[in-house]
């Protein structure tokens, strides 16, 4: 999986199903010098169902579910692969003026295929070619101003380790207007110590959560008295990390847990 992410064209998302404690999927990840995404403290309601494991899907360019099950992707997976000629472009056919630029966009050039596009629809007479110049220039704008604002917006919400990775990857498109400020933004949040303190503290909330995952396990979900002490075992908990952790966005985090907590207890603020 670490040789296809290197492949453009393909988004690998991931979902680690199973309870183990942080330190230990941290180890996993080392270990196999995993490159590509994990998600741990999210859930999935997309209706996709993995009686066993590891279970792979397989969605084309087309957004349609080309392959499901746990073995033998590899086959579909390169059939599709094939099919993208401009990854990332949305087409995959462009006026021949344009496959310059296209090529350009597609290895994330986005600086010189934005300025190989605008030359040719300023010279072009061909309404087709002025078309397909207009959209690479425009897809390229789109691209740049989505991830400035998802990296202002995760700043804003002090989601510093996802505005980092924002701001990275606005670095490919210096020399257009948006994205100048891209390598100060970023010197900023990887200098400050408030930024790496609400960091380490956003981990520290995920350990805890799972380490909370891998008590719940151990319980009988039915024994109405087993899950009282669940529930007031995370409340402590919760309430404990909040303490320590004051100020930051983790903390919020840990306070709207509490509160579910209390909810689920019955106990009235």
């Amino acid at each position: 999986m670490n040789e296809y992410h290197e492949k453009p064209g393909l988004h690998i998302v991931t979902l680690y199903a199973q309870v183990h404690k942080l330190e230990e999927i941290e180890e996993l990840v080392t270990k196999h010098e995993i490159k590509y995404p994990i998600a741990l403290d999210s859930f999935w309601e997309a209706g996709y169902e993995a009686p066993g494991l590891p279970k792979m899907w397989i969605i084309g360019a087309d957004g349609k579910v080309k392959f499901a099950g746990m073995a033998g992707y590899s086959k579909v997976l390169e059939e599709e692969l094939a099919k993208v000629k401009y990854p990332g472009l949305g087409k995959d056919k462009v006026h021949s003026t344009l496959e310059p630029a296209a090529k350009l966009f597609s290895e994330g050039k986005y600086k010189q295929a934005h300025d190989a596009a605008e030359k040719v629809f300023d010279d072009t007479d061909d309404s087709a070619a002025e078309d397909d110049a207009d959209y690479i220039m425009k897809r390229i704008e789109e691209k740049l101003r989505n991830l400035k604002m998802h990296a202002e917006t995760f700043e804003a919400e002090r989601r510093y380790d996802r505005a980092i990775k924002c701001w990275e990857a606005l670095l490919p498109f210096k020399g257009l207007d948006d994205a100048e400020e891209a390598p100060e933004r970023l010197k900023k949040l990887k200098d400050s110590k408030d930024v790496a303190k609400e960091i380490a503290a956003r981990r520290a909330l995920l350990a805890e959560m799972l380490l909370l995952d891998l008590e719940f396990a151990k319980i009988d979900a039915g024994d109405e008295a087993q899950l009282k002490k669940f529930r007031e075992t995370c409340l402590a908990a919760y309430k404990k990390f909040a303490d320590a952790n004051k100020g930051t966005a983790a903390a919020d985090r840990a306070n709207e847990l509490i509160t579910i907590f209390k909810e689920l207890l019955g106990i009235k603020e």
